[in-house]
């Protein structure tokens, strides 16, 4: 068995695991109202948000490859979610995770203690943890509790008899003390270093990437010239934005949100958030480029909800618990009184357990007339442009075979549209420092091409793409 520290691509998974034993084991026995407060508490965008804030570490129990438990605590060693899928329970998995995070408190997060609110039926597998009891069970939005706590100087639990009963912990206190204990964050991120403008425009996920994956402590380092550069960034959050001032427009949070009611173990739930520009002159343009932004975040609530095709159909159908979600976060990353650049970080089940995917969109406007630009319309993909844009992809994925399965011809179409069955999706965004061009990757788990790359693209700056640039007005609006 492997537990390891869980990163971003592997949360969503971590909270359908909490979410299927909850269903199954819990639920039936809590009150309605503390059914919507656990609900409310695991819903990813929040969750994700205070992991990327620090304030909760995820830990992940895999057997075969396959998560069967996960423990997540706080900074300060308060345990809020702690599941064993019920085929696994009784076989030390359970353990295995406490013990792991035992030593995570003791050793990186320096507290005194590890505390739990656990669901009463879990007391007695607390205990065998050697853990106790601090007070009388206690009831909060429909959630019964037992407040218990162990101390880091007691030392590692022993190993005691197993017990023959289910394995379920749970501390669900956590989402009504998050709010207002004062944390000094751990950030746990994604490191991703390059020697180009700072940071690697390679993102992906899996095992090949662990010399990548996070460390703990401060994020800032002195590059020895007294600058100051911050890691601990990685994917959109790298972005170095550009937002002029004093803009004649306002950007404001949009969202669309749809929770529909399927199998109890089942979740079927979109949260997409996406920028709502106001205070255009002109109304219609107004109208044109809103649809557009929001267009662009929905794309894959359409192509698996609203225009399922005949595979996703197919996938629903067959799977035993059939998934459909979707979370879309985005970044303003270029705003001026021309262009609007904007990146979409998506994460989506496409109908079942085994089809996670993870996509980068954006969306480029023409604030005064609405046009969406694509690369084709601002860049010539000549012979000249290709070279250079590969040597430079290969570069930001560390790899010099990456995209060698494809000849010149096929990978020019590719960056005018032609994804190729939607493997190669094209995407580009503006920043503060230039432009970057390069693909969302679709790749099938088996393919031998497939790097666990999610998206990878090319920077320029404004200087280095301005021999390569159509005659477009595009070109005129962009910052120099």
């Amino acid at each position: 068995m492997e537990i390891k520290i869980l990163q971003m691509p592997e949360i969503l998974p971590a909270l359908h695991l909490v979410w299927e034993v909850f269903a199954e084991e819990i639920m039936p026995a809590c009150k309605p109202e503390g059914v919507e407060s656990f609900r409310k508490f695991i819903k990813y965008d929040y969750i994700s948000k205070i992991w990327q804030e620090g304030k909760l570490v995820f830990f992940g129990a895999f057997e075969g490859g396959e998560m069967c438990g996960t423990l997540a605590v706080r900074p300060d060693g308060h345990i809020a979610l702690f599941f064993v899928k019920k085929q696994r329970q009784g076989r030390g998995v359970g353990r295995q995770l406490f013990q792991s995070v035992y030593l995570f408190c003791r050793n990186q997060l320096k507290v005194s203690r590890i505390t739990v609110n656990a669901e009463p039926k879990a007391v007695e597998k607390y205990i065998h943890l050697g853990m106790h009891v601090v007070s009388d069970v206690c009831e909060r939005d429909g959630m019964t509790y037992v407040p218990m706590e162990m101390s880091i100087d007691d030392g590692m639990p022993v190993q005691k008899k197993k017990s023959k009963a289910p394995w379920i912990a749970l501390g669900i206190y956590a989402a009504f003390l998050i709010f207002i204990l004062i944390i000094t964050a751990v950030i746990v991120k994604d490191k991703f270093h390059a020697e180009s403008r700072g940071r690697n425009r390679a993102y992906g996920y899996g095992d090949d990437f662990g010399r990548n994956w996070p460390s703990y402590g401060s994020e800032d380092e002195d590059d020895g010239d007294g600058a100051v550069e911050q890691e601990g960034l990685s994917g959109t959050d790298s972005i170095s934005e550009y937002i002029a001032e004093d803009l004649s427009y306002e950007i404001e949070d949009d969202k669309y949100v749809y929770s529909g009611e399927g199998m109890q173990s089942a979740m079927v739930e979109f949260n997409v958030t996406y920028p709502k520009i106001t205070g255009l002159a002109d109304a219609k343009t107004e109208k044109a480029i809103n649809n557009s932004l929001k267009k662009a975040a929905k794309e894959t609530v359409e192509r698996i909800y609203d225009n399922p095709s005949p595979e996703i159909k197919e996938r629903v159908i067959s799977e035993s618990t059939p998934l459909l979600i979707d979370y879309v976060s985005y970044r303003v990353c270029y705003a001026s009184e021309d262009i609007l650049s904007v990146v979409y970080d998506d994460s989506a089940y496409e109908g079942g357990p085994n089809y996670y995917t993870q996509h980068l969109k954006t969306c480029n406007i023409n604030m005064k007339d609405g046009t969406v630009y694509e690369v084709k319309d601002i860049i010539k993909l000549n012979d000249a442009f290709m070279e250079k844009w590969l040597e430079t992809m290969r570069q930001e994925a560390g790899n010099q075979e990456f995209l060698s399965e494809l000849d010149l011809k096929t990978m020019r179409e590719a960056l005018e549209g032609n994804s190729q069955d939607g493997v190669y999706v094209v995407n580009f965004f503006l920043d503060k420092e230039g432009i970057e061009i390069g693909f969302d990757l679709n790749y099938a788990a088996d393919d031998p091409n497939n790097l666990k790359y999610v998206w990878v693209t090319a920077p320029f700056t404004f200087e280095e793409i301005e021999e390569y640039a159509k005659d477009d007005d595009f070109w005129k609006y962009v910052r120099k």
